[in-house]
């Protein structure tokens, strides 16, 4: 295998780790939303709440700029993005 192909498969690897990461994130979102608005956004403000929201929306931030850095890697060795692939872990969520 050359240095190209061993590159494009590491490349590949991480985008799907990335996918799947950004998956659960969203997942994880999407079912505590409801929760998180009872206990969190009608309380008043706290250092635990200010800590708790920081933490949750800063990985969802890192989680998607990553799987958009990942998306532009495997855009540069050609990789065919398969996004049927990726659509179908979304339908999950329903």
């Amino acid at each position: 295998m050359s240095a190209q192909q061993q590159s494009a498969s590491i490349a590949v690897q991480q985008l799907t780790l990335t996918l799947v990461s950004f998956t659960l994130v969203v997942y994880d979102h999407a079912i505590t939303f409801a929760q998180e608005v009872t206990f969190f956004w009608s309380s008043p403000w706290s250092p635990s709440r200010i800590l708790y929201l920081s933490i949750r929306y800063l990985a969802l931030a890192q989680v998607c700029l990553t799987a958009l850095a990942q998306i532009g890697t495997a855009k540069f060795y050609n990789y065919p993005v398969n996004w049927a692939g990726v659509l179908q872990w979304t339908t999950l969520l329903d």
